[in-house]
């Protein structure tokens, strides 16, 4: 099984997946948010089986408007990214101990052009707004996603960005491919990638398992050869 745990970037990314999973994101939840809690919304260890998949998706919301708040405060760039994805790894780590699975830590999409939002919607007026230029978003955008690439690999997890088809030159995401807000709304290209990846990862479970069968029938053939 399939399992999905992150912001609703994890819901509209892989709508209409043609596999088996379940969909437990809850929104507007930060990166920020599960590291400092050590909680990842709605995950219970005790319903994941061996081999099962975990993906995990979050950090658009700090990108959005978290990280700047921090630097408008005072603190370095670097720091809060650094810690953000920090804490947001141990949050994992604290959560899958002992969990024969598959880790997937999903990037995060590029920022939305302010104004093409605007243009449609209107300024945000709920809590996560824009804050920082759309340059400086795409940077901190840019920032996570190395880190999160870089810890993934440190961890052993698998690190799953297709986000670059989606990009425009300048970093922000390409609104004609959204759903008119923040989120993917032609979600297509991603899915084809991480079918790719899903049937490489099912690939080399296949190949272990193989492996495995094929050292326990040549262990029993010596063992049966020894006793004659």
């Amino acid at each position: 099984m399939i399992y999905l745990y992150g912001d609703s970037h994890v819901h509209f990314s892989f709508r209409d997946l043609k596999l088996d999973y379940t969909d437990l994101y809850k929104s507007s939840i930060t990166m920020f948010r599960i590291g400092r809690d050590n909680i990842i919304i709605n995950f219970n260890k005790d319903i994941i089986q061996k081999n099962d998949i975990i993906i995990l998706s979050y950090g658009e919301v700090d990108c959005r408007c978290h990280i700047q708040r921090q630097i408008n405060l005072g603190n370095n760039e670097d720091n809060i990214i650094n810690e953000l994805v920090s804490n947001y790894f141990t949050t994992i780590k604290n959560n899958t101990t002992n969990l024969d699975v598959k880790i997937i830590i999903v990037g995060i999409i590029p920022p939305t052009n302010k104004n093409d939002y605007e243009i449609l919607n209107g300024p945000i007026m709920h809590e996560f707004p824009f804050i920082g230029s759309n340059k400086n978003r795409v940077r901190y955008t840019n920032k996570m996603n190395k880190l999160l690439k870089k810890f993934s690999i440190i961890n052993n997890y698998i690190y799953f960005n297709p986000y670059s088809y989606y990009k425009r030159p300048n970093g922000t995401l390409k609104f004609e491919l959204s759903d008119n807000i923040v989120h993917l709304g032609d979600n297509s290209f991603f899915l084809e990638k991480f079918i790719e990846l899903y049937n490489k990862i099912n690939n080399k479970i296949i190949n272990w398992e193989l492996i495995i069968i094929f050292i326990l029938i040549h262990i029993l053939i010596i063992k049966d050869q020894m006793q004659h």
